[in-house]
């Protein structure tokens, strides 16, 4: 008879401990105890037990931090994820205080409210109210490409700018938003424009066109309008007799070309000297926060 009872004691020991480990194979990591139908329902110590509702039925899941709309709860045995019972809550520190509140409402102390009380002032970006509220600018952007009058060829030296977005409004009372553009100097990848000089395309306006471009049209304008008035020219000397009306036009002639070189030479000078003012400013990579502030573009 002892031995019978000493047998039966055994194989139920051994029954029950072989059901422990299977379970514990079968169960999700980080779970001690679970069941085929409900999941974990006892986790490891630090970690948080997480029943996720599907229809009717609960899933029992350990996680290490509890998701968006549930507050961990630590007790001596175990750990578990509550559900926020806040009205208008999205997230939540206690089942008290409220972190994060849904649109539009405004979290204050805790709670979820329509508007700021008086004497405060809403963050739009931090999305609660404070008593001051700084400006706040995001990062900067990348640096656009290099240009001039809207133009990325025909010129040596052009402008490249960058910007970035107010990310928090300041309160009236509160520090005022830095500069939100910034541009500086910038040597061009293409120094003539191919597509103009090259290709015999149609031209684009004549303000859209870069000095060099338009000193070649003048070039070509003025060897067609030659040749023209070498024709008209022949034909008049033809017609014409008297020695001293030729004597006249030439005297017209050359005052004419006297005061086109004049106009010429100030040109020349004038573009020498916005040259050299560029090289000057480009060498010494001031940073401008404001386009009119450069006395180069007016």
């Amino acid at each position: 008879m002892i031995l019978r009872i000493l047998l039966t004691f055994n194989l139920m020991l051994y029954s029950t401990v072989y059901s422990e480990e299977r379970t514990k194979r079968s169960c999700s990591s980080g779970c001690i105890r679970c069941s085929e139908v409900n999941g974990c329902y006892k986790c490891r110590p630090r970690l948080f037990l997480y029943l996720a509702r599907t229809g009717m039925r609960q899933t029992g899941h350990c996680i290490h931090s509890c998701p968006k709309g549930y507050f961990g709860v630590r007790h001596e045995d175990y750990s578990i994820c509550n559900k926020c019972q806040l009205e208008h809550c999205n997230a939540c520190f206690s089942n008290s205080y409220c972190t994060q509140c849904k649109h539009p409402y405004i979290s204050y102390r805790g709670r979820c409210t329509e508007s700021c009380p008086d004497g405060l002032y809403y963050a739009n970006y931090s999305k609660d109210c404070r008593l001051l509220v700084d400006c706040m600018a995001g990062p900067w952007s990348s640096w656009t490409p290099c240009a001039r009058n809207g133009q990325t060829c025909g010129f040596k030296y052009g402008i490249t700018t960058r910007s970035r977005e107010i990310l928090e409004h300041p309160s009236p009372n509160g520090a005022t938003c830095p500069s939100l553009v910034e541009n500086r100097c910038c040597r061009m990848e293409m120094r003539h424009c191919a597509d103009i000089l090259h290709n015999q395309s149609e031209f684009t306006k004549w303000k859209s066109l870069s000095k060099h471009d338009r000193k070649i049209l003048r070039r070509r304008y003025r060897r067609r309008k030659r040749r023209k008035h070498k024709k008209r020219h022949k034909l008049r000397k033809r017609k014409k007799k008297n020695e001293t009306r030729k004597e006249k036009q030439r005297n017209k002639d050359k005052k004419r070309h006297k005061k086109k070189n004049r106009l010429k030479n100030k040109r020349k000078r004038r573009l020498m000297r916005r040259k050299e003012a560029w090289k000057v400013f480009c060498g010494n990579g001031i940073v401008f926060n404001d386009l009119n502030s450069i006395p180069l573009l007016n």
